[in-house]
């Protein structure tokens, strides 16, 4: 067989249902190779911040998964290359989640008054527990449900129960993360008041939250058009036109990484904390609902 026998063969047996640009598949691995490099210098070297490491493992998964695609869209028959790329890039962003739950309660333990010591009903020292749980969760239901729809080839009636529950990951992530973003306005909120800020909370802290706010904000975008092209399935418009998926996830999840470099967190937490302590066992347990 000759090679353009073998190319021709190849495109007829597609796994993908539309022409897949190359060069944007590249593009966006250099792209994304960028913030994962300075987050990488920045976390392990300069600040050798390991609760956010798992940011940089998120970006490494984005570099990885637009190598893979790059990879598939030269072997479109082959369902590894295509499986890898898909599992990489829909996992990725729920490790900058990871990172954005980390940050919310590290930022409310040093910066509102010892005396809050719940938002929403919810202790104040568990809200990165019980978000990562929740992340967890979420990343096992969606790593089975690409698993499932790939291993049929995304055909027949594997690919619909790999879906669908690969939809239940999806709304269970924007869920999560709607919530999240509630927590973030009500800590906001509450450093409104008057004392609402702790004596010695330091300079910077405006700056990771308003980082958190970008990162999130542009998690639940991609997250809202995730849900809408799985559940008008593979035949779908947002599934069958490539521009969806480059606006909607690529363009958006990028910046959602970068902002970090720009306002490392690192670079706030670890700026003499000397006078900021945890609540004294004097002070009157305040719930804030």
């Amino acid at each position: 067989m000759s090679s353009s026998d073998a190319d021709t063969t190849d495109e007829t047996n597609s796994i993908w249902v539309y022409n897949p640009n190359f060069a944007l598949a590249i593009i966006f691995a250099v792209l994304y190779l960028i913030p994962m490099v300075v987050q990488g210098y920045q976390t392990v070297v300069k600040y050798k911040a390991s609760y956010f490491v798992v940011v940089l493992v998120g970006a490494a998964l984005e570099v990885a998964g637009y190598a893979a695609r790059a990879v598939s869209i030269k072997q479109p028959a082959s369902v590894p290359p295509y499986a890898i790329q898909s599992a990489f890039i829909i996992i990725a962003p729920l490790f900058l989640g990871a990172g954005n739950y980390l940050l919310i309660s590290r930022l409310a333990l040093r910066v509102l008054p010892t005396s809050i010591k719940y938002i929403f009903r919810i202790p104040v020292a568990k809200l990165t527990r019980i978000f990562v749980i929740f992340d967890v969760v979420t990343f096992l239901v969606q790593v089975s449900g690409s698993a499932i729809s790939s291993a049929g080839n995304w055909e027949g009636n594997t690919a619909a129960i790999g879906t669908n529950v690969l939809i239940a990951g999806l709304a269970i992530q924007l869920a999560t993360f709607a919530f999240f973003v509630a927590i973030v306005g009500r800590f906001h909120f509450l450093t409104k008041l008057p004392g609402g800020v702790r004596d010695g909370a330091g300079e910077g802290w405006t700056r990771v939250l308003t980082a958190v706010y970008i990162s999130s904000s542009l998690i639940i975008i991609r997250s809202i058009y995730r849900l809408i092209e799985f559940g008008l399935g593979i035949f779908g418009y947002p599934f069958t036109h490539e521009w969806m998926f480059y606006v909607l996830e690529s363009v958006p999840m990028l910046p959602a990484f970068s902002i970090f470099c720009l306002w490392h967190p690192a670079e706030y937490f670890h700026q003499d904390s000397a006078e900021v302590k945890s609540g004294s066992s004097n002070e009157e347990e305040i719930r804030i609902e």
